[in-house]
């Protein structure tokens, strides 16, 4: 991936696209965004052999919409963050599989929403945040898990398997949090 993302960026230096100040931060970005685009579409079939298609999908978006956010547990590298996403995936939906009474995937997502207002944003060294970053970002962070459960919520109404797909994802991104701020991963 970084050698793809040199090469781009080499080419929109010579296009004039961007700017040699821009350079490295265009390359860092470019970099972020295909191994996530990458993680995501190894990931889809995966969750989709557990709970289909749209499932799976509700449940990765959901993540990373909060994820991007919100921080947590980070592994030191590529090859360990994809293995501890799949194996965070698996099991959340394992779980959200087997959850079938709506009262316990309303229950998961009102735990994992209180959870991820309490612990939101986590903080690493890779981030490096100052208080007044944190206060900043903190509004944001939760005006998206305001949306996100409240989605699940409703889907709670309409469609209970997807609804339990979300809140386990909820659930994951809470996790995440309390392992980042227990001092695991790359702090």
């Amino acid at each position: 991936m970084e050698t793809l993302a040199k090469s781009v960026t080499r080419f929109f230096l010579q296009k004039h696209y961007i700017e040699p100040a821009q350079a490295e931060w265009f390359q860092y970005g470019l970099a972020r965004r295909m191994i996530g685009s990458l993680t995501f579409l190894l990931l889809l079939p995966v969750g989709a052999m557990l709970v289909g298609w749209i499932g799976s999908f509700l449940y990765l978006y959901t993540f990373r919409f909060l994820r991007t956010r919100t921080g947590g547990y980070h592994a030191k590298t590529p090859h360990g963050c994809l293995l501890t996403s799949l194996g965070t995936m698996i099991a959340a939906l394992i779980l959200a599989k087997n959850l079938h009474s709506p009262f316990l995937i309303g229950a998961v997502l009102f735990a994992a929403t209180l959870c991820i207002f309490a612990l939101a944003p986590a903080n690493n060294a890779s981030l490096h945040l100052t208080a007044n970053e944190i206060a900043a970002i903190r509004p944001r962070v939760r005006l998206r898990l305001a949306g996100t459960a409240l989605m699940g919520g409703l889907l709670l109404y309409i469609c209970a398997p997807l609804a339990s797909c979300m809140a386990v994802s909820l659930l994951a991104v809470a996790v995440m949090l309390v392992l980042a701020n227990s001092g695991l991963g790359a702090q």
